[in-house]
């Protein structure tokens, strides 16, 4: 459930810490190999404990002439390890990685101080510490934990992935939203298999089978095979890298950038409204009309800035900007993002998506335009009323609307904005977000399917028994079982493409004791004796599929 990734500069060990992590090397190209120097972005994953899932690990490439290769595979990351190698010390790329973090408002960090079998003098390591704590200093890593390590000599590794656990069980899972977009990071195919894309999931779930979408350009295909660190998957969960098996497109129409969805779900755009800071360490003003390049999520497109309520942007400075793109782009509100000058490149600032469809070009000094890009970077009614909702959900309606503040028209307003847009559910006379409705959902599925694996040879999982697992209430497992793509049976529900079906060789066993039944007569195989025969589990299986069953 969730992503780490490394940041740093070249040569400080960062590939080489992933590999005495995780045992997985993550340079995949021969160039790489060969220069013994990471180019493009490399994946590995690992197991921790205190975690109930495996963790997946991007690495990314130090060097300044692979910096956005680096941008394709970081913005996906729920844990940052910021690799600073004890022998050097803070290096340029280590300032413009931790800048990139700090713009991305990455939630959560640990510096990871590598080489240290490097440095015999103590005191060099506690300068390069407290040089280390300088620069962390007023960006979203100035608490994080230094810790220091050597991959060569496993000192110090035991206590990374200690803290590496310790920060993941503390970080919120990524919410699922209902509204899946995998950023394609990697596109290559598989003979026998076809198409595959892989990238760090967000917002929704993925199912074998679904149909989807590849934006901006508007391909349809489905999904023919999930994976997730080379184990198969029926579902795919927000958080997790994911590679994704398609029919119906071919990978030549595919490319970094694009954005795997739900159909109907995004809509392509030329123009995005952003609140953008100018990292104070630039040399020069954003002037209007400039031209950048824009990264998000896994894109990088041409774009003019165009600001908005001021005549350029100074260094250190937050200014509202409308990008109007070269290419359409597949964002939404919140994405974050980062821009850097064409030539000579360099890293200019970054900030957050407001508005991903304006509709039009703004006047750039027009009070209206201004109020109303404030009004968005503190929240709409209905973002405030979402919030409550969270903290409380499931709840009434009734008992929601007295807990919420506020008046009957306000509160109608702000209900109808979360509902009309998706990120809330009334089911009957219950309230709850999208997020939460998606996960137990999620959770139901699950749930049945583990069942199913365990009892291959029942009809289905008893009601209660899923209800008491999930621990819901009769009203809310009621509303939200229909939802569930679940099949009622009575007192059971299955999966939808459940049956129970005897292995080649329960269906020997069973047709043996059937003949010995038909010889035998009156002095039939007793009880135990036919339990013993074929198995208790195929004995107590439902009499209408003990005679006649497909072999598996």
């Amino acid at each position: 459930m969730y992503v780490i990734g490394t940041a740093g500069h070249v040569d400080h060990g960062k590939s080489t810490l992933v590999r005495a992590l995780t045992g997985i090397d993550p340079d995949r190209l021969r160039e790489e190999k060969e220069r013994e120097m990471t180019i493009d972005l490399g994946f590995a994953w690992l197991k921790l404990e205190g975690l109930a899932e495996e963790v997946g690990v991007v690495d990314v490439p130090g060097h300044r002439d692979f910096i956005e290769n680096m941008l394709a595979g970081v913005g996906g990351i729920d844990l940052a390890l910021l690799v600073i190698a004890a022998d050097e010390g803070v290096m340029p790329q280590t300032a413009e990685h931790l800048a990139i973090l700090d713009l991305l408002a990455i939630p959560r960090g640990l510096i990871v101080l590598t080489k240290l079998d490097m440095v015999e003098d103590p005191d060099w390591v506690e300068l390069v510490q407290l040089e280390i704590h300088e620069k962390l200093a007023g960006t979203v890593l100035a608490n994080a934990p230094i810790l220091p390590v050597s991959a060569r000599t496993g000192q110090g590794m035991a206590e990374l992935r200690s803290a590496i656990s310790q920060q993941l069980q503390t970080a919120e899972p990524r919410p699922n939203l209902g509204r899946p977009r995998l950023p394609l990071d990697r596109v290559f195919s598989l003979q026998g298999f076809g198409t595959v894309v892989t990238g760090t999931l967000l917002g929704g779930a993925l199912r074998v089978g679904d149909g989807v979408e590849i934006q901006p350009h508007g391909l349809h295909g489905r999904i023919r095979g999930l994976q997730s660190h080379k184990t198969k998957r029926e579902i795919a969960l927000p958080g997790n890298r994911v590679a994704v098996n398609l029919t119906g497109v071919d990978k030549d129409d595919l490319e970094r950038g694009q954005v795997l969805t739900a159909e109907g779900v995004l809509r392509p755009t030329l123009l995005v409204d952003v609140a953008y800071r100018h990292l104070p360490t630039t040399e020069t003003p954003l002037k209007h009309n400039s031209e950048v390049k824009l990264f998000v999520g896994s894109a990088e497109i041409l774009a003019r800035a165009r600001v908005l309520g001021a005549k350029e942007i100074a260094p250190g400075e937050t200014v509202w900007v409308q990008l109007a793109l070269r290419q359409p782009a597949a964002v939404v509100r919140g994405d974050r993002f980062i821009l850097r000058r064409p030539s000579p490149p360099a890293t200019l600032g970054g900030g957050e998506v407001l508005d991903a469809h304006p509709g039009r070009q703004h006047r750039r000094f027009r009070p209206e335009v201004l109020a109303r890009l404030q009004t968005l970077s503190q929240g709409t009614s209905g973002d405030l009323l979402l919030q409550k909702l969270q903290r409380l959900e499931p709840i009434a309606l009734a008992k929601f609307q007295r807990e919420a503040g506020l008046e009957p028209a306000q509160f109608a307003e702000a209900l109808a904005e979360v509902l009309g847009d998706g990120r809330a559910r009334q089911l009957d006379q219950i309230l709850l977000s999208e997020s939460r409705f998606q996960t137990v959902i999620g959770q139901m599925g699950q749930t049945v399917g583990q069942y199913h694996a365990d009892n291959p040879l029942r009809l289905g999982m008893p009601r209660e028994e899923l209800r008491s697992r999930l621990k819901l209430t009769a009203a809310l497992f009621n509303a939200l079982l229909p939802h569930s793509g679940l099949v009622e049976e009575g007192a059971l529900v299955r999966m939808a493409g459940h049956a129970i079906r005897f292995t080649a060789a329960q269906q020997t066993r069973l047709e043996a004791l059937l003949a010995d039944f038909a010889r035998a007569g009156v002095n039939s195989p007793s009880v135990k004796e036919a339990q013993a025969a074929v198995g208790e589990d195929v004995y107590y299986a439902p009499r209408r599929f003990r005679r006649a069953c497909a072999v598996e």
